[in-house]
C-alpha cells in the first residue's frame, strides 16, 4: 500500500474545484476531507457538481490564452521536467497540442506533435502538426530550394534513405548518428563515432556543393532565410560569398547572389558581388535602354 500524500493544501483544492471537479473527486484525489472541499467551494461561491461540467474540447480551451501572433499560450499544467503542456479529463491524460492537432484535422496526430512557429509550446491548433505533416512540410521546402534528393550515404557511412531526418528548412541529417551519440553520452564504455571534421573552409563548402546540369552547383547544407550557409570553424559564412571568393580569388563586394536562373546556386562562376551586378545593369541599360 502507498504511503498516505501530506493533506492538501486550500490552493489545490481550489484549483480543482475552479476545474469543475466534484466534492467527491476532489476529497479522494488529494486526500482530505469533503467537508473542507464544500466548505470552501461555499466560501468561493461555486456551483455543486457531480460530473465534470465541461467537455474534453471545452476544458482543452480554458487552459489556453491568446498571444500576438496568432499563437495560444497553454496556462494549464505542465510536465515540471520538460514544462510540456499536459492535461487530465475524467481520470485520462491528454497532450493539449495533440488535442490542437486533432480538432483542427479532424483526425489523431500520426506521431509527436509540435509547433514550429517559434512560440515555445504554441497550442494554436493552426500552428501545430504533426510526425507526417511535418516531413511533408520539409520535403516542399527542400524541394523549393531545389536540394534534391536526399544523399544515399551520410558521412559516417549510414544508409540515409532509411534514416535522414529534416530539419525545418529541408536540410537532411542523419538520425542514425543522433542515436549513437546520445548512446555514447549515455555510456562512456561505447565507442564515439568518428567524425570527419572538414579541415578547411574550401572542404566545408565542397560537403555540401553538388554540381548538377548546365554549370549549376546544387547547396545540399543549411541555409538562413534564403541564404545557403556554412558552419566552419566557429564561424557562419554565406555559402555566395565562399562559392565566389574561391572562384574569382578575391575578397566580394557586398552582397553575393546568384546571377542565373537557379535558386540557391553556388556555382562560382554563377555568382555576383555588387559590382558584377552593376556592370550588368550598366551592360542593359547601354543595350536596351532605360525604358527596358
Amino acid at each position: 500500500m502507498s504511503p498516505a500524500r501530506p493533506n492538501a493544501s486550500r490552493a489545490d483544492i481550489i484549483a480543482m474545484l475552479r476545474d469543475g471537479y466534484s466534492n467527491l473527486r476532489i476529497s479522494r484525489e488529494l486526500r482530505c476531507d469533503k467537508t473542507r472541499v464544500a466548505r470552501l467551494r461555499s466560501e468561493l461561491g461555486l456551483p455543486h457538481v457531480v460530473l465534470q461540467p465541461l467537455t474534453l474540447e471545452q476544458k482543452w480551451a480554458s487552459k489556453t490564452r491568446p498571444v500576438d501572433g496568432g499563437h495560444l499560450e497553454w496556462i494549464g499544467e505542465r510536465a515540471k521536467t520538460t514544462n510540456t503542456p499536459v492535461m487530465r479529463y475524467k481520470e485520462v491524460g491528454y497532450s493539449p497540442a495533440a488535442l490542437a492537432f486533432q480538432m483542427q484535422h479532424g483526425r489523431p496526430p500520426q506521431g509527436y506533435v509540435k509547433a514550429e512557429c517559434g512560440y515555445p509550446h504554441c497550442v494554436a491548433p493552426d500552428h501545430v502538426n504533426d510526425e507526417a505533416g511535418r516531413q511533408q512540410q520539409r520535403l516542399a521546402r527542400r524541394a523549393e530550394r531545389g536540394l534534391g534528393d536526399i544523399p544515399a550515404k551520410c558521412v559516417s557511412g549510414h544508409d540515409l534513405p532509411a534514416h535522414a531526418k529534416l530539419e525545418p528548412d529541408g536540410t537532411a541529417y542523419c538520425g542514425m548518428c543522433k542515436v549513437e551519440d546520445k548512446r555514447a553520452q549515455r555510456d562512456p564504455s561505447v565507442p564515439r563515432r568518428t567524425r570527419h571534421h572538414p579541415k578547411t573552409l574550401e572542404e566545408a563548402f565542397a560537403r555540401h556543393a553538388q554540381p548538377v546540369e548546365d554549370g549549376h552547383v546544387r547547396w545540399t547544407g543549411s541555409a538562413a532565410s534564403t541564404t545557403p550557409t556554412i558552419w566552419f570553424g566557429g564561424t557562419t559564412y554565406s555559402a555566395y560569398k565562399v562559392a565566389f571568393r574561391l572562384h574569382y580569388g578575391r575578397d566580394p563586394q557586398g552582397m553575393v547572389t546568384p546571377g542565373c536562373d537557379v535558386p540557391h546556386c553556388v556555382a562560382g562562376a554563377h555568382v555576383e558581388d555588387r559590382p558584377m551586378r552593376q556592370r550588368t545593369n550598366t551592360l542593359f541599360t547601354a543595350i536596351f535602354g532605360g525604358a527596358a
